[in-house]
């Protein structure tokens, strides 16, 4: 028997196997482009940095201020407040409605301590003051109570 037909040509081939590589590389290249797109500057969660620059506890220590800077590039609303252990157990806390802090500026946040939890706080023991922003941005500061 006789063949009648011939294999497909080596230049053809090699024609048909460029193209496959080149759709793959699109594909690809699409594939990632779409990570890429999601850049930092539209979650403004990554925008913000803050950071407590110290803590300042009133004469009769039931009041306390927590100075806090906007280190990023969009403004800040502070939400909470927190004083805990070293070992993060929640002694007091207090929400906020409208503490704004805009880019490069400090704003000194007031904390009032219930009477029931300044019993639970020993004087010469550390402690973490916590606040916290609307998306969710942490920062603590770790101080020694009088």
């Amino acid at each position: 028997m006789k063949r009648l037909g011939k294999g497909v040509s080596p230049i053809i081939a090699t024609i048909i196997l460029v193209l496959i590589a080149i759709a793959a590389g699109v594909m690809l290249w699409l594939w990632v482009s779409g990570f890429i797109t999601a850049t930092p500057a539209q979650q403004p969660a990554l925008n913000e940095r803050i950071k407590i620059d110290a803590v300042n506890i009133s004469s009769s220590s039931l009041s306390i201020s927590i100075y806090v800077r906007n280190m990023g590039s969009t403004n800040v609303n502070i939400t909470a407040a927190y004083i805990l252990t070293t070992s993060n157990t929640a002694i007091a806390y207090q929400t906020y409605s409208n503490v704004m802090i805009p880019p490069g500026q400090v704003t000194k946040i007031n904390m009032n301590i219930p009477t029931t939890a300044s019993a639970n706080i020993k004087s010469g023991y550390a402690y973490v003051a916590k606040v916290v922003t609307a998306n969710g941005v942490e920062a603590t500061y770790i101080f020694v109570w009088p």
